[in-house]
């Protein structure tokens, strides 16, 4: 794609500075579908977007169909209150319900969110609103192109959100959209928010959608890169190849440990000779448990994506015949979050086996080298520290897979009797995978260091991700502040046998 494209002329796009290899990403109703490596390049490399001109039409004859509607049968939030309001009528002429709706829930707390996660938000509400359902005044949907375009991003705040649709940071969008809040940049204000279209907006999960997609992302890259570090790790010990065979693979019904062991045959296509009939579980048992991983993760990026593309507001217009609107609750993200806390815990799972694989490259038994690959020195130490760090996001990750879908509430005087606490899985998830990529790049570390002491590196350190690797990484043996080559495998643990996708998002 390039930068240079057309836009359809209902569309509003404000061109902002962006890479030359970057282009328009287009958003269209039963066409273009928001996957999660799309929503990363809108929410991480600023690619542009647009809505394609029959979207807009389709979203218009939706808004004026639901208007209708809602002018013949009692429609939450358009002639009513909401929440515990719901039983409350609200005078179709008064022009200022839907403000009110949002002016009353945009509060949130905490820290900002990071951009990339505002701008997935965006991304997501984006492509949902495609999806006639909402009734929605259409230019609500160029007004997000627009602000997707310019950078020009809300203020979201961690706090506000359990489960049940990112409420708050939807309310505050909206007054970013109509310029009652500031924005990152100046903003093209939209007219203000009426009935017809104020909960339309809100009633999304798409904060919640956009951290997870972006977790994933992330996530997929380390279980790339992780079976050629654990390969360079089986080289080093000289594992016996028997435990990745497909032979192995076969005697499980797990389609992941499958999937595993080929990534680990490609990785290590010409093992040595086994210098063990059986290698302890850090060796042998690292298909089955990455395996779960694998299946964990796959479950949750089909869910994502899934969530990403549908229309999930409540009420939900329908327009067959005269047209109605269902009220559901299909905003309460219970799958979401059991599924995502799922993949958290298999992700604290993998700790103990890089943990103890660890500690195999420090033993003399395994590696023929000193203790902890130190110089000769008497008394001198080596990476041993590497081990307590290992140790302590090991139990970073743990505390990450105490799930949070076993959380209840009560809100809205007893009108929402639970939440399902998707928002906080994410959150959960966030933490483990940055855990992780740090027990990655601990075994990574002290893999090179192992090959390199044994004479072995110089025949894999050409290979796609090793390079840049091989030239940030000090040679020597001699203790010393191992703080920036640690620092450097962390970065680079994603990248491993991937050299193409070793950019690093620092917004």
């Amino acid at each position: 794609m390039t930068n240079r494209f057309s836009l359809p002329p209902d569309s509003i796009a404000v061109p902002a500075p962006l890479p030359d290899n970057l282009g328009a990403v287009r958003f269209a109703n039963g066409a273009t579908e928001l996957t999660i490596p799309l929503l990363a390049a809108i929410a991480i490399d600023r690619a542009l977007v647009y809505v394609d001109d029959g979207t807009v039409s389709e979203i218009r004859e939706a808004h004026e169909a639901a208007t209708t509607i809602s002018r013949r049968i009692a429609v939450y939030g358009r002639t009513t209150g909401v929440g515990a309001n719901r039983t409350v009528d609200v005078d179709a002429n008064d022009p200022d319900h839907g403000m009110r709706i949002l002016r009353s829930h945009a509060a949130d707390a905490g820290a900002p969110v990071p951009s990339r996660a505002v701008r997935g938000m965006l991304a997501v509400r984006l492509r949902q609103l495609c999806v006639p359902g909402s009734g929605i005044r259409p230019d609500v949907l160029t007004g997000l192109a627009t602000m997707l375009n310019d950078d020009a991003l809300p203020e979201v705040r961690t706090f506000g959100s359990v489960g049940t649709g990112d409420l708050a940071a939807l309310a505050g969008t909206a007054l970013t959209l109509v310029g009652e809040r500031e924005a990152s940049r100046p903003v093209r204000p939209l007219p203000q928010f009426g009935a017809d279209s104020a909960l339309a907006f809100i009633s999304s999960s798409a904060l919640t959608l956009a951290r997870a997609a972006l977790a994933l992302h992330n996530l997929e890259a380390l279980e790339r890169s992780s079976a050629h570090i654990f390969a360079l790790t089986a080289r080093a010990i000289n594992a016996n190849p028997e435990h990745w065979s497909p032979a192995a693979a076969a005697a499980t019904s797990s389609t992941g440990t499958e999937a595993v062991t080929a990534a680990i045959r490609r990785a290590l296509p010409n093992p040595e000779c086994a210098a063990r009939i059986q290698d302890p579980y850090g060796i042998r048992a690292y298909p089955h448990v990455h395996g779960t991983f694998h299946d964990a993760r796959r479950r949750v990026a089909d869910l994502v994506t899934a969530l990403m593309n549908t229309a999930q507001e409540n009420p939900l217009f329908l327009f067959k015949g005269e047209g109605s609107a269902v009220h559901h609750a299909a905003f309460f993200q219970a799958d979401l979050a059991q599924s995502i806390d799922a993949l958290t815990l298999a992700l604290a799972n993998t700790m103990p086996l890089t943990t103890a694989r660890i500690r195999m490259l420090s033993e003399p038994s395994y590696t023929g080298r000193q203790p902890f690959l130190s110089s000769p020195h008497a008394g001198a130490s080596g990476v041993l520290i590497v081990e307590y760090i290992a140790a302590a996001a090991g139990a970073e990750l743990r505390t990450s897979a105490t799930p949070a879908s076993l959380g209840t509430v009560v809100l809205s005087r007893g009108m929402e009797e639970d939440a399902p606490f998707a928002t906080q899985s994410v959150t959960h998830l966030e933490r483990a995978v940055d855990a992780l990529r740090i027990t990655f790049g601990c075994e990574l570390l002290v893999a090179v260091r192992t090959l390199r002491q044994q004479g072995k590196w110089d025949a894999v350190k050409d290979q796609p991700g090793l390079r840049t690797l091989d030239r940030a990484l000090p040679s020597g043996d001699d203790d010393r502040d191992l703080r920036m080559e640690l620092k450097v495998s962390i970065d680079l643990a994603a990248s491993i046998g991937n050299e193409s996708r070793m950019g690093t998002d620092h917004s």
